[in-house]
Order: C-alpha cells, then sequence, then structure tokens
C-alpha cells in the first residue's frame, strides 16, 4: 500500500499539472514551495520575470475567460519579498514545483 502511494505521488509530480483535475491540483499544490515565471512582465521584487512562493492554500482553480489557461488563486508567502503573505493569481503552466 505504501509503494501504490508513493508511485502515486511519483506519477503526479512528474506529469503535466495541466492534465490534473481542480480537486488533484489544489491538493498537490497545498504546501508546496513553487518557482514561477510571470510571461507578461518583470517583477519587482526580483527584476527578472521569476518568483518562488510557498502555497499556503488554494482559493479557487479556474480558467482564462478568453484564453481557457488555467489559473490558481492562491494564498501565498513570497519568499522573495521576505515570506510577505499575499493573494495570487497563479497561471497553471508556469508553475515550476520545487518541494
Amino acid at each position: 500500500k505504501i509503494l501504490a502511494i508513493h508511485f502515486t505521488l511519483w506519477y503526479i509530480h512528474y506529469m503535466k499539472l495541466e492534465h490534473l483535475n481542480p480537486t488533484q491540483l489544489a491538493s498537490f499544490l497545498a504546501n508546496k514551495t513553487v518557482r514561477y515565471t510571470n510571461t507578461k512582465k518583470e517583477s519587482s521584487v526580483t527584476g527578472d520575470r521569476t518568483r518562488t512562493f510557498k502555497i499556503n492554500s488554494i482559493d479557487r482553480v479556474g480558467r482564462h475567460a478568453e484564453t481557457s489557461e488555467q489559473f490558481i488563486t492562491a494564498k501565498v508567502s513570497d519568499v522573495d519579498d521576505s515570506g510577505t503573505e499575499k493573494y495570487r493569481n497563479l497561471y497553471v503552466d508556469s508553475i515550476d514545483v520545487i518541494v
């Protein structure tokens, strides 16, 4: 049974996040530290497009009305900003899980 759980976690980790259903996605990302690449603009905190967030909770999993891109609305601790807690909308295809 433990081996099956480890395999499931490994499988989810290596599959694309976009392929998870909203419940699986929220469960998988909760309490994870992620690297997020903003494709639209540079960060005023880091000076580039890459940010690091610890996802504390996920309030919503949705899709952009025009582009259908999947996103999460999450309460995060902003690692790059001294751990300040804030809410962020993060596009799923721009998330890389670190731990």
